[in-house]
Parts: structure tokens; C-alpha cells; sequence
């Protein structure tokens, strides 16, 4: 299967496999984002509390409580539906409710019936009054078929802490003529959310979940897993429930003989096709936090969705581990924790699929501050992990929340990806010429070289006493502009650099035309910038040595001594560099550079024209850019053809480089003062004794 060339449109393709609530900052931070198309994939193997009623009672449905949940969440975060819809969907009846409250509960849901004095119906009704007359029909029809088939029936129902969501669901599937994943559309369509937000990993094949713990015992249900808080060894998924009698028949079976048992009676779902479709175009592949045993591994089972994922080449396929230990990983470190994902996505060795197109990025809690109260997930026997290229450690929690920060988590992910689809708008800046032939003579260069292939916007920006002529001008794959002076004043390239600085460009190219460089270099240039993770690209002639001596040669021909001054005072300004910025920039005085237009700042561009290499390097070392060298060819002149630094302004250059730098860090220190006066202001109010609610 092709690799998806990157985001489609300016989007980003996500698919999240999710549980119920642990996704739940990622999946926000996600639905925010309208350049974002999300799809979350969960399992509906759940049997606890009022989903395995549910379940047992319509016999062939999966669990939908964690659809529910995150359709409820979704549904908020988007405003697709009325607050009122969403609570009530969320409402619990009491966890004593016989038939009888359960029967009036539900007429309360309609807007049907009286409440007078039953705080629990008379807020159902409440809600119910609230809804939209589409809304109010739609939970009216579902919760009609429901009790139609409760009735046919005539079986007994445990409505206890049953959520009325759920009831709705069951509805849904009645009438979807038990379909689940056509339900899910329709309880999703109930919502608001499009088809296949939230969707299943199967399709609508039903399958129960089972494990062996640590101990070799059975855990004959999801519930069971959630609740035994103790480590799980296996899961299975089974084609039928296991009974009680039959657990008491197994409770004394070995391991191995229960390990037998339950392969003997795998189901085998297939995938739903819409996801694995999904799957195949995502960029983003995102596999949550939460109870990995009940929640997250099941789905990693369902044949054909593991296939799917490594068939997508192009996609990051990003694991994101818990923060804390859970009941069902009590023991688990984070890398083992990404072992154990490994293990059931190639479903237990049946699928052999090399690990990086699995799972091509494993974040790993590292806190800052760690709390020995807490019981953070340790990070484990990093050296078991072959490759250190696929793991990502940082500290990923939201200051103390016990939350994952989702803006670290995702922000950096999703951006990648937008900033490859989308169209980088580059100015090109000619300077050091008036001369109509040799800025020609750069565009052909240029030209030659797949400047109009680069996948990008280009204005480029000259000078000139004339302008190119139309045809020219007109034939050229990108747009020009000459930007000539009214009056005959002397020529201020800071002005170039200011115009390029207020037109909207992405990054600005400076390009010295007055012969010492190739056109094409500019392409070489262009091509770095494009994947946007470039705050500068800085063009050295340091790194072409036959050029550099055959320069020197050239200019100081017959004054070896100024000539090994002016060899030595280039150094200095790249050790200046690495003393003030920790970066050494082998050519700090090369005429071709990039940088991301947002680094040129007034400050920047006013001032001498000879000192702007420095003042930009200090802008962007300073902010802790990200800049690349790249080796450039250039040709050697002499003195009379064009103008060189001088002694004077190199010592300037050194000097305006401190100077920039202790700007900085007194500005630094500034900011660090001001934040350290409220943060203790606001430790203050944390320590003040806190004063009653009814004050």
C-alpha cells in the first residue's frame, strides 16, 4: 500500500484508538483543531455494571458505553448538539430502580408524565423540556423501541445505575435492525457528529473479553479485568460468555490448560472496512492512554487492523503511555508497557511486522518533579529498547494534574504534518546588484535548477534602474517585482529586507547577486525550508575548502599578512557565535542565508546593512533556533568588483553580537523576575487558610 504523501487540504487525518475516558485531553485538544479530521476507534467488548446488563439482555450487541461516553464528550467540545441532549443522555437512573421507576424515569426522559416531587424525574423532565423538538423525537422513538422489546419479551431487566444514553443506544440498534455500527452512526447522528467520528473496530461482529492474571487464574469478563487490580498476564477475545458454573469447572486449570481453553474458543471479528480505510490514509495514528488490558489491547487484536496501520508507511504511529500505573498494570513499566502494545498488535507473534511500522513514536512520562506519593509509571530498562530513535522523553503531564499536557503530547505532530501540505509563501530578496543581467542571469540559474518544482509560493524582489521585460518576466514560474527608488539616492539594502519583511512571506531568502554565487543555490536553500522546522538555513563557504583558498588567494594577493587577519577575524565572529549561543557557525558572513520572516523584527533589519548576518544569527540563536548549514559554491572576485567586510567591520560585528546577547538575557532575567513575583504571590494564596463556600 502507497504512503500518504501528507496532509490532504491543508488537514491532518487522525485516528485515535480510545477507551472511555482515558483519550479524553487528547480528544479535546483534537476536535478543537478544525484543520484536524478525527476519528476515534474503540471496542465494544465492555460487560460491566449497566453495558453487560444491557448486553445480556439483547444477546447479540456489543458494550456501547465508551461510544456513548466519547460521543458525549465530542458533542460538548463541538456544541453539535444542545447541552440539555448530552446531560440527559449522561443521567443514571438510581441504583436501586426497579421496573416500576424505571417505567416513570423513562416517561420523565419523553417529557412525559408528572415529577412533583421527585428531585431525580423532575430534572429528567426538566432536560426533556429543554431539548430541541428533533432531539426530544429521537430519544422518544429509541426509548419507545427499547421498552417494545422489553415488552415482547417479557424478561426482567436490572435498570440499577442503568444510563439513559444506553437505553437510547439499544433503541438505535433495534432499529437499525440490530446492526451495532449502523446504531453507532444513528446515536452519533442523534449528537450531531458525522458518521464515523466515533467509530468501531469491528464490524459489529460481537466477541466477549476474558484474561489470565499473573497468577494463572481466570478473569471470565471485561468487568472482572477492571476490577481485580492485580497484573494481567493474557487476554482473549471468546466467541460466548463464560457462566458461572463453568468458572467454577475451571477455577483449579493450570495456565496452559486455560490458555488452550480460551484459543480454542477465539472469535476472530473482522474489521470494520470504513476504519480500516481511515487507518490507511491516516497521518496521525494515535494510540491512547487508559486500562490497557480491557480498553486499548482488544482492539489491537481485531484481525486486519494491525495489517492496516503497517500498511500506511507514511504515518506517525504515536504510542502515548499511561502516567500513572493502573489496576490492570499495577507492575508495568512504560517501556514494557510498549512491549506489551507490540505483543498484541502482532497478536501475539501470528502477524511478524517489523516494530517502527507499527508504532513509530513511544512517549515516556519523565517528571520534572516527581511525587514519590504518586504512583507515576516508571520508566523501566530503557536499554531493552533496540532503537532509541522510536522513544520520546520529556515530562508530558499538565503541571500536577495526573493529565497528559495534550498541546506537548500532540501539538508538535500534528504541525509536521500541516506544515508539509501546506504552501509556504518565500521571498526571494536579491541584493548586493542594480545590474538587470546578473539578476537575470540568478533567475535563469535558478530556473535551471527546479526552482519552480520546489512545492512552494516564490515572490522574488530586486532592484534595478529597469525592469525585466514582460515576456520575461511573464514566462517565469514565480513572481517578480523591482522594487527601484523614485529619487537616485544611494541604494539601503535594509530596505529590501524591510519590504520582504512586511509582505505575509512564511521565510525570506537573502541572496547576494553580484556573481560570487550560483542562482541554484537558492533551490538548495528553498528545499530546506519547505518542511518547515527550519527557523534559518545558512549558506557556508567554509565547507567548500578550495573555494575559500582560492578566494583568499584572489583578494589578498601580495598582503598575506592582512589576508591571515582577515582568515582569522572570520573565526572569531563563528567562536563568538558558539561562546554567546552555544552553536558554531562556520560562515558567519555568507550571502546566502534564510530565515523564518517572523525572526525579522524591526530591531533586525534597521541598522548597518554590513552588520545584518550578525544581527540575524543573534535573533535566531538567541530564540534557540533551529538553523542548518549547508554548503555553497561561490565564485572568487576581486576587491574592485565587489565590496568586502573590512577589519572595522568585523570588530563592530563582534561587539553588536554581545551586545545583542546581553539585551537578551538582561530581557530574560526580566521575565524570570516578573514570573518568579507571581508565582510567589499566587504560592501565598495557595498557603492563605482557605475561607468558607458561603462566605
Amino acid at each position: 500500500m502507497s504512503a500518504p504523501a501528507g496532509a490532504a487540504g491543508g488537514h491532518v487525518r487522525v485516528v485515535v484508538f480510545s477507551g472511555g475516558r482515558g483519550s479524553a485531553v487528547l480528544s479535546e485538544r483534537l476536535v478543537a483543531d478544525p484543520r484536524v479530521e478525527l476519528t476515534l476507534a474503540i471496542n465494544g467488548f465492555d460487560d460491566g455494571r449497566s453495558t453487560g446488563a444491557l448486553r445480556r439482555f439483547l444477546g447479540d450487541c456489543l458494550g456501547p458505553s465508551d461510544f456513548r461516553k466519547n460521543a458525549a464528550r465530542l458533542a460538548r467540545a463541538l456544541r453539535s448538539a444542545s447541552a440539555a441532549l448530552v446531560d440527559l443522555l449522561e443521567e443514571r437512573l438510581p441504583e436501586h430502580a426497579d421496573a416500576a421507576a424505571a417505567a416513570a424515569a423513562l416517561a420523565a426522559a419523553r417529557g412525559r408524565g408528572a415529577a412533583a416531587g421527585d428531585p431525580f424525574l423532575a430534572r429528567l423532565g426538566a432536560l426533556a423540556a429543554a431539548l430541541a423538538p428533533a432531539e426530544r423525537a429521537g430519544v422518544g422513538e429509541s426509548l419507545d423501541r427499547f421498552e417494545a422489546e422489553l415488552a415482547r419479551r417479557g424478561a426482567d431487566f436490572r435498570f440499577g445505575d442503568c444510563c439513559l444514553g444506553n437505553l437510547v443506544f439499544a433503541g438505535r440498534f433495534l432499529a437499525a435492525g440490530r446492526r451495532f455500527d449502523r446504531a453507532l452512526d444513528d446515536y452519533c447522528a442523534l449528537l450531531g457528529l458525522a458518521a464515523g467520528t466515533v467509530d468501531n473496530v469491528t464490524d459489529g461482529g460481537n466477541a466477549w473479553l476474558v484474561a489470565i492474571d499473573r497468577d494463572g487464574r481466570l478473569l471470565a469478563s471485561e468487568a472482572e479485568i477492571v476490577a481485580a487490580d492485580r497484573a494481567i498476564d493474557d487476554i482473549f477475545l471468546v466467541e460466548r460468555p463464560i457462566g458461572a458454573a463453568e468458572r467454577e469447572r475451571l477455577a483449579g486449570a493450570s495456565r496452559a490448560e486455560l490458555a488452550a481453553l480460551l484459543a480454542g474458543r477465539a472469535a476472530r471479528p473482522a474489521a470494520n472496512p470504513r476504519l480500516l480505510a481511515r487507518l490507511a490514509a491516516a497521518d496521525l495514528v494515535v494510540y491512547a492512554p487508559g486500562t490497557q488490558h480491557s480498553s486499548l489491547f482488544p482492539s489491537y487484536l481485531v484481525p486486519g487492523i494491525a495489517e492496516a496501520i503497517a500498511g500506511n508507511l507514511g504515518a506517525i504511529k504515536l504510542l502515548v503511555t499511561n502516567l500513572e500505573a493502573d489496576a490492570d498494570i499495577p507492575t508495568l513499566s512504560a517501556v514494557e508497557l510498549r512491549h506489551r502494545a507490540l505483543h498484541f498488535l502482532r497478536r501475539r507473534g501470528e502477524l511478524a511486522v517489523a516494530a517502527p511500522r507499527l508504532v513509530t513514536h513511544c512517549l515516556l512520562n519523565d517528571p520534572a518533579s516527581p511525587d514519590e506519593r504518586r504512583p507515576y509509571l516508571p520508566l523501566g530498562r530503557l536499554r531493552s529498547v533496540e532503537d532509541p530513535r522510536l522513544l520520546r522523553i520529556a515530562d508530558f503531564e499538565e503541571e500536577a494534574s495526573g493529565r497528559h499536557d495534550a498541546e506537548r503530547v500532540l501539538t508538535p505532530f500534528v504541525e509536521s504534518f500541516l506544515a508539509r501540505s501546506a504552501e509556504r509563501r518565500i521571498g526571494v530578496v536579491l541584493l548586493s546588484t542594480e545590474s538587470l543581467d546578473k539578476v537575470s542571469q540568478t533567475l535563469l540559474e535558478a530556473l535551471r535548477a527546479g526552482l519552480g518544482e520546489v512545492p512552494a509560493r516564490f515572490t522574488v524582489l530586486y532592484r534595478s534602474p529597469q525592469t525585466l521585460a514582460a515576456d520575461f518576466a511573464a514566462a517565469l514560474p514565480f513572481a517578480c517585482e523591482n522594487l527601484a527608488r523614485d529619487d537616485a539616492g544611494p541604494a539601503d539594502e535594509t530596505e529590501l529586507v524591510r519590504e520582504a519583511a512586511g509582505r505575509g512571506f512564511d521565510d525570506v531568502i537573502l541572496f547576494e547577486s553580484s556573481g560570487r554565487y550560483l542562482g541554484e543555490e537558492i533551490v538548495n536553500v528553498a528545499a530546506l525550508l519547505v518542511g518547515g522546522s527550519l527557523d534559518a538555513v545558512w549558506g557556508s563557504r567554509r565547507l567548500s575548502l578550495r573555494d575559500i583558498r582560492e578566494s583568499y588567494r584572489l583578494r589578498y594577493r601580495g598582503h598575506r599578512l592582512i589576508g591571515a587577519v582577515s582568515y582569522v577575524g572570520s573565526h572569531l565572529l563563528s567562536l563568538a557565535c558558539l561562546a554567546l549561543h552555544g552553536r558554531y557557525v562556520s560562515d558567519t558572513l555568507t550571502g546566502v542565508r534564510a530565515v523564518r520572516a517572523g525572526h525579522l523584527t524591526p530591531e533586525v533589519v534597521a541598522g548597518d546593512p554590513r552588520l545584518l548576518n550578525q544581527r540575524l544569527l543573534s535573533a535566531v540563536l538567541g530564540a534557540r533556533g533551529e538553523l542548518f548549514e549547508t554548503p555553497v559554491r561561490f565564485f572568487a572576485m576581486s576587491p574592485d568588483q565587489v565590496e568586502r567586510p573590512t577589519v572595522g567591520v568585523g570588530l563592530a560585528a563582534l561587539v553588536g553580537m554581545l551586545r545583542w546577547r546581553l539585551a537578551r538575557r538582561r530581557r530574560e532575567s526580566g521575565a524570570a523576575g516578573a514570573r518568579e513575583r507571581v508565582g510567589g504571590s499566587a504560592g501565598a494564596a495557595r498557603r492563605a487558610p482557605a475561607r468558607s463556600a458561603r462566605s
